[in-house]
């Protein structure tokens, strides 16, 4: 394979200076060392929340204002706010608007889902991408491994670990789950035969079908970011490599050549590029490749050296300047970010915390430590456990 021809992006960060005279700045807005650091803190959006009118206005409003400050996107005041909110609400349905101080409207929307707190986080995902261009959280899940029930089964929560669901129900277990961009379907590998192969589950219509036709195992399924491709580890030729197969054509490419045992591919979000592990005898490192536009170029592929000599489980930040994983640290599992192409990187949380995941806004990931789900905000270094109890949970994946 010829060497993979990097192009280097450079970032132009722009620079907003906190006046002399401002309050002491609280704990969790202070950034982490590192990238950050080279750029001032911006003023938090101040908002209002105006008249919420209707037989569910009250309960719409303490719903959203619970939302808005979980977000920590804006900063809630009655005082000369950038922005004020107004609804009406009645049956848990909700008209909401958004406007400036100049009294310009932003957003009017409405929302008729069957339940209050469903339109309310809609809401303040509109609201958070609205002002700040980047998208919420409220409404994202997080799919994840657990065997709560003496199997190891797919299972979806909230960002706040609430809502829980299982998803699957297949007696020999399922694995290595990913969820599509959207949120509406689901790939993982299923046991169900005896031997692992790669299932797409539709989450609304609930219809499920296998991937691959091929002889062989198949496992460690990557869905693209236009929800039409799936990188995924295939053994039918022999030795394991990662193919990227068409969803709707029923073709597949190979975009690696290793010699030794591929896994968990991961999408670079302009979804022209694959990284993954690949344990070559050594220990697994990290591999990136360009996925050919048609089936007959050839994939380039090269080693990204992490300074690391284990490394797992791959994914880019939703901007892709960085590349979060699991290393071994000090004899543990570690979850380390480093920027991407190049670069420092930064041991995120030892002990054992693995399969780290990135939050659509790229401010948090998601790992698991020990058997529970993990948020860790990267900007403060907080960290809180949103699911626990539940057995062993592995394997989480945000959807993007």
């Amino acid at each position: 394979m010829s060497t993979l021809r990097l192009i280097f992006l450079l970032l132009g960060f722009s620079v907003a200076f906190l006046p002399a005279s401002a309050a002491t700045i609280p704990a969790w807005l202070k950034f982490w060392k590192g990238k950050d650091a080279q750029s001032a803190l911006k003023p938090i959006p101040s908002l209002t929340l105006g008249a919420f009118t209707g037989g569910t206005g009250e309960s719409a409003r303490q719903s959203l204002v619970k939302e808005l400050n979980s977000t920590r996107q804006f900063r809630l005041t009655n005082v000369d706010p950038d922005f004020t909110v107004t609804a009406n609400s009645v049956g848990g349905r909700v008209n909401g608007k958004l406007v400036n101080r100049t009294g310009k409207e932003i957003l009017d929307r409405t929302y008729a889902a069957p339940g209050l707190d469903e339109n309310l986080k809609a809401f303040a995902d509109d609201l958070i991408f609205a002002v700040t261009g980047k998208p919420g959280l409220a409404t994202s899940h997080i799919v994840f491994v657990s065997d709560k029930t003496g199997t190891k089964q797919i299972y979806l929560c909230d960002s706040n670990g609430q809502d829980l669901q299982q998803v699957t129900h297949h007696s020999h277990g399922c694995v290595s789950p990913t969820l599509s961009m959207d949120g509406t379907s689901i790939a993982y590998t299923s046991y169900a035969n005896g031997f692992p192969v790669v299932q797409v589950l539709d989450l609304g219509q609930g219809w499920e079908r296998t991937v691959t036709d091929t002889p062989g195992s198949s496992f460690g399924a990557s869905l693209a970011p236009d929800g039409e491709r799936l990188a995924v580890v295939m053994s039918f030729l022999g030795n394991p490599e990662i193919f990227v197969t068409d969803l709707n054509a029923n073709s597949a490419a190979c975009i690696s050549d290793s010699t030794g045992a591929p896994s968990s591919p991961a999408w670079h979000p302009d979804g022209q590029q694959v990284i993954f592990a690949d344990d070559r005898g050594d220990g697994p490192r990290l591999y990136v490749t360009e996925v050919p536009k048609s089936n007959e170029a050839e994939a380039k592929l090269i080693r990204w050296r992490t300074g690391y000599s284990f490394c797992a489980d791959p994914e880019f930040s939703p901007n892709a300047d960085s590349v979060a994983f699991t290393a071994r640290v000090g004899g543990e599992l570690a979850v380390v970010v480093k920027s991407w192409p190049s670069g420092s990187s930064r041991v995120i949380q030892k002990g054992g915390a693995s399969h780290p995941s990135w939050s659509p806004d790229g401010q948090y990931l998601c790992y698991s430590q020990s058997g529970t789900l993990y948020l860790h905000h990267l900007s403060t270094g907080q960290r809180r456990a949103i699911l626990s109890g539940q057995g062993q949970i592995t394997e989480p994946r945000w959807m993007k």
